[in-house]
């Protein structure tokens, strides 16, 4: 299975057919999966930044690719299935941003003699190796019979422990190393991730055509993504099941934002547009195989500054 969300990660549910007979689920896409069967998921997430102001532009970016395996434990009578989630690989790319700072000695801002914290004054290298420190380490996922993620737990763990593999940058924002793991890796974040890969169907019977909508919140502790989902079951054809949808997307300042804009009045920062994407299921045990979801939003930024007064500058995330 691959799972790619190339874009603001919007996480929203799918409906579609399912079933046969007089069976009372008949037409409900119920997750089902096999006792004792492992499955390997693939996910790509991609962010990519601009910002314009007074003629001058700026492009940045963050990518992360995992590949999970799930291995059933038990599943209870409600239908909630616990799983060991483990991470068997991860990449995490800057792109744009990294070459600005330097942050892995390629192009970008030349080091200069006696700058703090050598080849990685900003800790780019220090957090690829920590993230990376992850691999083969393990969490618990509960996800009941319509693919809702009820419960991550263990993740944090796994981000305290790939702390001691992170050296707080030299220049630049200094955060706690345990925050910043626990902000890529901790339950949370998990949480979120998971939501995209099992993808929560409503508890209902559904045909071809029919649509129904979903709002979820995601995001992080710099960005809160709210996505508003229309989604239209399109097609039932060789035991899979594609539902297409339509969203509308905003973007606003997360728990950590939100501190720094109260050291700084009149900040603001309003992003909002749309989306779009198209899952597809297997049918018999109502995994999700592909789901690609692309985003658009932009907006702007103002701040204030002393005698210049108020600067706005323009930004789009996709």
């Amino acid at each position: 299975m691959r799972v790619r969300n190339l874009g603001i990660g919007v996480l929203l549910a799918v409906a579609v057919v399912a079933g046969s007979g007089c069976n009372p689920d008949k037409n409900k896409l119920l997750f089902k999966p096999q006792a004792g069967v492992t499955r390997l998921v693939d996910t790509e997430e991609a962010m990519n930044m601009s910002m314009s102001m007074m003629g001058m532009s700026m492009n940045f970016g963050t990518a992360k690719e995992y590949t999970f395996e799930f291995a059933p434990k038990e599943t209870d009578a409600a239908g909630v299935t616990t799983f060991d989630a483990t991470i068997k690989s991860v990449k995490f790319e800057l792109t744009g941003l990294e070459g600005l700072m330097g942050g892995m000695g390629g192009p970008g801002v030349p080091q200069v003699p006696g700058m703090p914290g050598g080849d990685d004054p900003f800790g780019v290298k220090s957090l690829k190796t920590a993230i990376k420190s992850a691999e083969g380490q393990s969490f618990a996922v509960k996800v009941n019979k319509m693919g809702e993620v009820t419960e991550v737990s263990g993740a944090d763990a796994i981000a305290e422990k790939a702390s001691a593999q992170y050296k707080a940058p030299a220049l630049g924002a200094q955060v706690a190393p345990k925050q910043v793991l626990k902000f890529h890796l901790g339950d949370n974040t998990m949480k979120y991730s998971m939501m995209g890969i099992f993808t929560a169907r409503p508890d209902k019977k559904l045909n071809i055509g029919d649509t129904w909508q979903n709002k979820v919140n995601g995001g992080d502790n710099m960005a809160e993504v709210v996505g508003d989902a229309t989604f239209t079951v399109k097609e039932r054809a060789n035991g899979t099941v594609t539902a297409e949808s339509v969203s509308k997307v905003e973007i606003k300042p997360g728990q950590e934002l939100n501190q720094q804009m109260g050291k700084m009045p009149g900040f603001k920062m309003e992003m909002s547009g749309q989306g779009s994407g198209t899952a597809k299921f297997d049918e018999a045990t109502g995994w999700l195989v592909d789901f690609v979801d692309i985003a658009k939003v932009p907006g702007k930024m103002s701040f204030p500054a002393g005698p210049m007064g108020d600067i706005s500058m323009d930004i789009e995330a996709s």
